[in-house]
């Protein structure tokens, strides 16, 4: 089925979908190489501690930055 091209707006490539896979691991890989001294299992359990706090429609950026804050403590 084609594309409606009379919907057209913002793009949701500021979001992170949580239930696609890929998407998830790619927000974690990005977290691992900024703290690469924590483990995968750390990464992700904070990543989805920060999906609790911060609502996913909110951003990619918000989640991120409450994820590397939940890293650091």
């Amino acid at each position: 089925m084609a594309d409606d091209k009379k919907n057209v707006g913002q793009p949701d490539r500021n979001l992170i979908s949580f239930k696609e896979k890929y998407e998830f691991d790619y927000a974690a890989r990005q977290l691992q190489k900024q703290f690469p001294g924590e483990t995968k299992q750390d990464v992700k359990e904070a990543l989805t501690d920060a999906a609790k706090k911060v609502s996913p429609s909110e951003g990619r950026e918000k989640i991120m930055r409450q994820a590397r804050k939940n890293l650091r403590d």
